[in-house]
């Protein structure tokens, strides 16, 4: 059986990623050898720093990587970041794990996924059956942000025939003002017509052959990283764009009969909680029950609860010193 590898950017929601990781296994473990858990340098709440001991101790034995990255660098505003340092480059969301994996495919994916299926394997099956050049798996576009979608003109599996002109996209964007309207704009007027500026590969849940990858991004090809985005789109916007133009192929692949995103949101939506405290604990405690409920005890080692209180101690020494500093600043 094919193995894969897995890259999960860890930015809080301790509980909703111990419930990915739980329901990812629980259907797919046979395919997955190791899990690249990065974390990010700049976390949302203190108890995201806690609950990366928690995840530690539960999957660690299971295949559990955890990356610490060097610098905050969750992407890059440039289109094109060439001469980037390995520091820099592996600080990218999800590079560290595409640059080290020795597996052909890596699958990418939140840490807020509630997989009800396997979708590796269907997901191996489309790479066994396509021509050459297949270089992503997943569900295509972020069609709720694209005016084209909203006219009706173009979707998931039409993107490659819909080419409109540039005086159409722009007349379409005033008939269907979309939320990133101000940037998708810019991204028109300055020729980024086909693919459409919201056209991507999700990194909900996407499937990367990791050789065709690195032999087309930077420096070994013209193709910008995974994580290195448009100023104001998304992650994988622009690395989609470029592979597209330079060739390869991305196949539409709907997760969606495999996999919840964001299931503890009334709105299925991630982004809210990371501004709203009370949206987060709300959607924490759901994920807790959750976890309780089909997979594990919220119980940890005598160690691990020893490390969670060393940790949230040197957290109030720290904002401790942050206010004596700014107070003899005055």
């Amino acid at each position: 059986m094919q193995k894969v590898d897995i890259a999960i950017s860890y930015y809080g929601k301790p509980y909703q990623t111990m419930v990915t990781l739980f329901s990812l296994l629980e259907h797919s473990r046979d395919y997955v050898d190791k899990i690249y858990l990065s974390i990010e340098k700049k976390q949302p709440y203190r108890d995201a720093w806690e609950g990366v001991c928690k995840i530690k101790e539960i999957f660690e034995k299971r295949g559990l990587i955890i990356v610490h990255p060097e610098r905050f660098v969750p992407w890059m505003s440039d289109v094109n970041p060439n001469g980037l340092d390995e520091t820099t480059r592996l600080s990218l969301r999800y590079q560290y794990a595409l640059e080290k994996t020795d597996k052909p495919y890596l699958l990418i994916c939140h840490n807020d996924m509630l997989y009800r299926r396997d979708l590796i394997g269907p997901m191996l099956q489309r790479f066994a059956e396509a021509s050459a050049n297949l270089v992503g798996v997943g569900r295509i576009g972020q069609c709720w942000n694209c005016s084209a979608f909203f006219a009706k003109k173009c979707n998931p599996e039409t993107f490659e025939q819909y080419k409109p002109t540039q005086e159409e996209l722009l007349r379409q964007m005033d008939e269907y003002p979309t939320p990133r309207e101000q940037r998708d704009r810019k991204l028109v007027q300055e020729g980024f017509i086909h693919p459409l500026p919201e056209c991507r590969l999700n990194e909900y849940a996407c499937l990367i052959d990791v050789d065709l990858y690195r032999q087309s991004t930077i420096p070994n090809g013209p193709v910008p990283y995974f994580g290195g985005v448009w100023d104001g789109s998304d992650t994988a916007a622009a690395w989609f764009r470029y592979s597209y133009l330079h060739g390869l192929k991305i196949q539409n692949f709907y997760y969606e009969e495999y996999a919840d995103h964001a299931p503890f949101s009334a709105v299925s939506n991630g982004n809210d909680a990371d501004n709203n405290r009370f949206i987060y604990e709300d959607i924490e405690r759901q994920a807790r029950e959750y976890m309780i409920k089909h997979y594990h005890p919220d119980e940890y080692s005598t160690a691990t609860k020893l490390q969670i209180a060393k940790m949230v101690a040197e957290k109030k020494i720290d904002k401790w010193y942050s206010k004596l500093r700014n107070r003899l600043k005055r």
